[in-house]
Parts: structure tokens; sequence; C-alpha cells
């Protein structure tokens, strides 16, 4: 009988960490609900732009030195969308790429978004953007897109005078098998974040079990892409250097340091990142833990200012999530909601979906920008440090939210 109450104490004090952390993270669930959210809006004017032109943009990118941004935009995701489990039927619109010019206030919606033009890109139709990387010194943008065939990561050669993204190449590799977010070393390196191990498309329940128990299945992987840039039969080479429950956002804080979302945790992780050691045959960088911190919603991509603040964006609600992204097809279609029963029309009309934006720096900690449902399904927040002009850009939002402070 000791023996058996030995084991149980021990079982329990296994136990008890890991039900702690769910149950933490169930309450923010519970606390942030549309009709409990505590509304916050520090800024000193924004609004929703582009709403009749653009929607679902998930990633966007700053270019503060140049006053643009660019946003990956794929309305498609409204019915195929391989990370929150939607594949319905064809037709599945494409995504498409844009150029925001936001420096120049003065310019009409017309003259401030520009969508590019594909050059010689023969997967323009299956096109459906998750993140995105711009290396500027060589103007290349580097896209993940989840195909039908197989996950890829595009690039890109961008002539932002004439509107053109070249396509150069599609990157494909086994351990990069989910690429959620990308961030550049230089322009033949990156880090990309596979969301999960399980891939929810191929195995539906162990996804599921992956996200709701928290389990580090999802991963960062280290990919040098000089061998095929030598000979495009040449393969990529591509290690895992961490893992993470739901890996997401990543972005470097500076050459040593990386930080990554975990959506599952709700929490952003500080790694160290090292060299590999000369008397080895890797040539990966190594991650080390460093520390993590909290943050009230399950957050998605981040990125870091001119300044060092680290914007992070995510969902404080994501059951609500859930219903909004499945009810898209639907309420953004006149066709397909002239067909809908009186009840989800009225979905429509009500559904929402909470977003919030925070800062973080070392000195200040996490500063909560903005949380509402005015905007929904917050995915990434921007801020141009010199200009005081921000962005938030929604996973299934119309046009995208612009503030100034």
């Amino acid at each position: 009988m000791a023996f058996k109450a030995t084991l149980g104490v021990i079982a329990l004090a296994l136990l008890l960490p890991f039900v702690y952390e769910r149950a933490q993270v169930s309450f923010l669930f519970w606390k942030h609900a549309p009709h409990r959210l505590l509304k916050v809006d520090t800024f000193a004017f924004h609004e929703v732009r582009f709403s009749d032109r653009i929607r679902s943009c998930e990633d966007a990118l700053m270019l503060e030195s140049e006053g643009l941004a660019i946003l990956g935009c794929d309305p498609g995701r409204e019915r195929w969308n391989t990370v929150m489990g939607l594949f319905l039927p064809e037709p599945v619109e494409s995504g498409k790429l844009y150029i925001f010019n936001y420096k120049d206030t003065g310019l009409s919606d017309d003259e401030a978004l520009k969508q590019l033009e594909f050059v010689d890109f023969k997967f323009q139709a299956d096109f459906h953007t998750l993140g995105m990387a711009y290396d500027e010194p060589t103007s290349t943008l580097f896209v993940a897109s989840h195909r039908h065939d197989y996950p890829v990561i595009e690039m890109f050669k961008l002539d932002l005078q004439a509107y053109t993204a070249t396509h150069l190449r599609s990157i494909q590799h086994p351990l990069v098998h989910g690429p959620n977010s990308i961030v550049l070393i230089n322009d033949h390196e990156f880090y990309v974040t596979n969301d999960h191990h399980f891939v929810l498309r191929n195995y539906p329940f162990l996804h599921q079990l992956e996200t709701n128990l928290g389990l580090p299945g999802g991963s960062i992987v280290h990919v040098d892409i000089s061998p095929k840039l030598k000979d495009p039969e040449a393969p990529v080479q591509a290690s895992i250097v961490a893992r993470l429950a739901f890996a997401n956002g990543i972005e470097l804080l500076n050459d040593t340091t990386a930080v990554v979302a975990s959506s599952a945790k709700a929490t952003v992780n500080l790694f160290s990142i090292s060299k590999p050691e000369t008397n080895t045959t890797s040539s990966s960088p190594r991650f080390t833990p460093l520390s993590k911190f909290r943050v009230p919603f399950a957050p998605d991509n981040l990125s870091v200012s001119r300044d060092g603040g680290l914007l992070i964006a995510g969902h404080p609600h994501v059951p609500s999530l859930g219903k909004f992204a499945k009810t898209r097809h639907i309420c953004n279609s006149p066709e397909e909601l002239a067909k809908a029963d009186a009840r989800m029309q009225e979905s429509c009309k009500t559904l929402s979906a909470p977003s919030w934006a925070a800062r973080w720096t070392e000195g200040s900690g996490l500063e909560t920008l903005y949380a509402d449902v005015e905007y929904p399904s917050s995915a990434t927040a921007l801020r141009d440090s010199d200009r005081k002009i921000g962005i938030i850009s929604g996973l299934y939002a119309k046009g995208i939210l612009v503030w100034k402070e």
C-alpha cells in the first residue's frame, strides 16, 4: 500500500504543473470571451482601411526605411486553411500580395494600396499565404504558402516601383511540413516554424491532441538554401533547432536572441542562439532556452520595430475565432449568404473574434496596445517607431487597422 501511495503522490506531483498550466490557458479563454473582454485602446487615432478591397491578411511586413508595408492576403483562407482545418471544395480563391504606402498620408486608397503583379509564377492559382520575410538588400520576399499538393516557401524578387513580384523558386523540405512564420538570418538562411508535428489534414485526432494537451510538437527549423542557389537540382539543408507547443511567430531581437510565440501555451519564448561548434559536422546554430513570458491571449505573429520593441498580436478567445473562421465563406459571399437560413444570417451579423495587440521590451515588460472586437482576428501588429504609425492585420478581417500614436 505504501508503495502504491508513493507512486500516486509522484504521479500527482508530475501532473499538477501540467494541469495548472492548461487551466491558466483555459481561464484566459473564459475571461476574454467577446462579452467579457475588457476593451483597451491606447491609440490617438485608428481606422480600418481597404475593407472593400482586401481581407484575410494574416501577415504583413513594415519597411520602415521606405514607409511601405507588404501585405499577404488570402481570401481563399475562408475555404482552405490547413492550420485551422477548413478543407472546403473548390472554388478556392488564391492569395495576393500588396504594397501599402503608409508614409504619404494624403494619398487616396487607390493610390496608397497597390497589388503586386506576379511574373513567371506558375503556382499563382494555388497561393495561400502565411508568414513572410523580406531581405531588403536583395529585394527578395520569402512567403510560406500552403498549396494543395505540399506546403512550400515561395521566393519572389520584388520591384517596389513597378509593383511586380517575379517568382524565383519554391523551397520544399520534409522538415518544413507546415511552415508558419519565417525570419531571415541573411539572404540564404532563415528560421521557419512548423506549428505542429501532426499535420491536421493527415492526422486530425493527433493534431487536436497535440494542441489541447500543449505538447511540444511544433518545431523551429534552420534552413540553408545556398546549395540550391548554386545548383537548382540540389536539395536545401534543414535541421530542427528547437521544439515548442504550437510554434507560431518567430523574430530575432538581435544576432544571438530569438523569440518564438507558443499559441498553445500563451507564452513568448526567448532562445539564445549559438554558432555551430567547429568540431562537429553540423552547420546549424544551436537554440538554448533563456526565458519566457506569458501573454493574455494566444500569440500569433511577432514583429520587431526599429527601436527594438517586440510587437505581439493574437487571439484572446480561440473558440470565437474558430466559429468566426467557419462561417466566413458564407458571410463574405453574397450568393451563399442569400441561400443561408435565418440563424446563419443572424450569426453573420453578430459573431465576432476578439483581437489583442501588445508591445514588449525587456525594460518595460508587456503593454497592451489594443484589445477589442471592432477589428477581428488580429494576427500581426507592426509599428513604425519613427513615424509613430502602426498596423494590425487580421487572419479573417476585412481590411487592415491603421493607427497613429
